[in-house]
């Protein structure tokens, strides 16, 4: 993952509201710099925080800062394992930092709506340049009915896709 800037990385985690019992989770391939600020951010207001990690080597490097007794839990997954968490909890915000293999978007897409509340949101870090993953991406979330699909243009490096799951919008 490229450079993320600290200033806009606040402004990201402004747009969580302040509201008791709030869930965050994030999939991530690689070290990367929202890691910590998440993990701080959740600490301070008592969220919980799930960090899903594809790539084993950086699970092994993380894995020591998960402390359970503060709501942070550090777990390793695939892509195509059949789920990403418990079944029983849906969370507010997921972060995906990881880049999702341009054959599995769709279906990561289908999988990823269970695993977030109603009104609940998803934000996606795509290549700057990259129109062809943006448009991709808007579609893949529009056809497993996400709503209120918007970019957000903070960082340097990336452009982030955010969309809205809502309640009786239909089953996926």
């Amino acid at each position: 993952m490229k450079y993320l800037e600290n200033e806009s990385i606040e402004k990201l985690l402004g747009i969580i509201p302040e509201h008791p019992a709030t869930r965050i989770m994030q999939i991530s391939k690689s070290e990367d710099r929202l890691y910590p600020a998440i993990k701080k951010f959740c600490l301070m207001r008592e969220y919980e925080y799930l960090m899903n990690v594809i790539d084993i080597d950086y699970y092994e490097q993380i894995r020591p800062l998960a402390n359970r007794d503060q709501l942070h839990t550090i777990k390793k997954i695939t892509l195509d394992q059949r789920v990403y968490a418990s079944m029983s909890k849906q969370y507010d915000f997921i972060f995906v930092t990881a880049d999702i293999p341009l054959a599995f978007e769709n279906r990561f897409a289908q999988k990823i709506h269970r695993y977030i509340k109603n009104s609940g949101n998803i934000i996606l870090f795509l290549a700057k340049e990259d129109r062809d993953a943006l448009r991709r991406w808007y579609q893949h979330l529009e056809e497993h009915l996400f709503v209120a699909i918007s970019t957000i243009d903070i960082f340097e490096n990336y452009e982030l896709l955010i969309a809205k799951k809502m309640h009786g919008w239909g089953e996926n």
